[in-house]
């Protein structure tokens, strides 16, 4: 009885805060068919948010009744992580609203369902697994981001090649960005689009790496942004210091690469100490011990 009274009590309180998000935005579109009656009707595009209530649109408006009462101190990071992930679709208060459906499903479900046998009852399961659904969404950006980000270092001193061949051509640095954008492909492609277009629509070029950097916060982009950004401001020749720069990253990433396998024998110790010795143990000594017990038992 205690159990299904906490699992009434769950869906009453998921209902009602599912209708506090309806019920705001159920009022703004009957305003706006009130303007309408009067002939101010705009034809705005039909779409999925307008059709339905969507996962995004809950999301998204779970995210910011938290935000207005826990405060924006973690926007910027949240937000950080975003871009470096490549959803730039995704607001950072869509993302917590997220954590707030993902948590209610875990809840839910471990009020239900008893998954942990060993615990005391289902509240325990119900905890944990919120918990889990509260972390699953932040952890799948961080990872996304993680991964998207050491693809792009990975690639750039390829690009930057391309670049300083371009300029080394005869190009601008703008025209051999470009014709790097079009054969990279990629996130370190899209990141190059999207700088381009920005510069495009009036941002300078300074402005619009530095963008690149924000978004792509990596050691190796940070010493390209810097190396063109000091180069523009000091009027030196950028295919010298992008050529400097390619070498740096290389060196770089094989330093990197003897380090990883430095601590290959570190890491190698523990599955070697704890799986292998007692496997190789067990099918070398055993027998010999089997044929000792025999003998003495003889």
């Amino acid at each position: 009885m205690l159990a299904l009274l906490a699992l009434a009590l769950v869906g009453v309180s998921f209902a009602a805060l599912v209708w506090g998000v309806v019920l705001p935005k159920s009022r703004a579109e009957l305003r706006v068919h009130e303007i309408d009656a009067y002939g101010y009707g705009g034809s705005a595009p039909v779409t999925a948010e307008r059709q339905g209530l969507t996962a995004r649109a809950i999301a998204q408006r779970l995210g910011e009744i938290i935000g207005n009462r826990l405060g924006t101190e973690g926007d910027s990071k949240i937000r950080r992580e975003i871009l470096a992930a490549g959803m730039y679709t995704l607001t950072p208060r869509a993302l917590v609203g997220y954590q707030v459906l993902a948590a209610a499903a875990g809840l839910v479900y471990g009020l239900l369902a008893d998954v942990i046998p060993n615990l005391s009852g289902p509240f325990i399961d119900s905890a944990v697994l919120a918990v889990i659904g509260w972390l699953i969404p932040i952890t799948w950006v961080r990872r996304t981001g993680r991964q998207r980000l050491d693809k792009i270092d990975r690639v750039l001193p390829d690009v930057i090649d391309l670049v300083v061949v371009s300029v080394e051509a005869g190009q601008g640095f703008a025209q051999a960005m470009n014709t790097a954008a079009e054969r990279t492909g990629g996130a370190l492609g899209e990141e190059l689009r999207l700088t381009l277009q920005e510069q495009r629509f009036g941002l300078p070029m300074d402005r619009a790496l530095e963008n690149l950097n924000m978004r792509a916060d990596t050691p190796n982009m940070r010493t390209f942004v810097r190396a063109v950004v000091q180069g523009e401001r000091l009027g030196v020749s950028i295919g010298q210091i992008m050529r400097n720069v390619a070498h740096e990253m290389r060196l770089r990433r094989r330093q990197a690469a003897e380090e990883r396998a430095q601590k290959t024998t570190v890491k190698i110790l523990f599955p070697l100490v704890f799986l292998i010795l007692p496997a190789l143990f067990i099918v070398v000594l055993a027998p010999a011990l089997l044929g000792l017990g025999d003998l003495v038992g003889g």
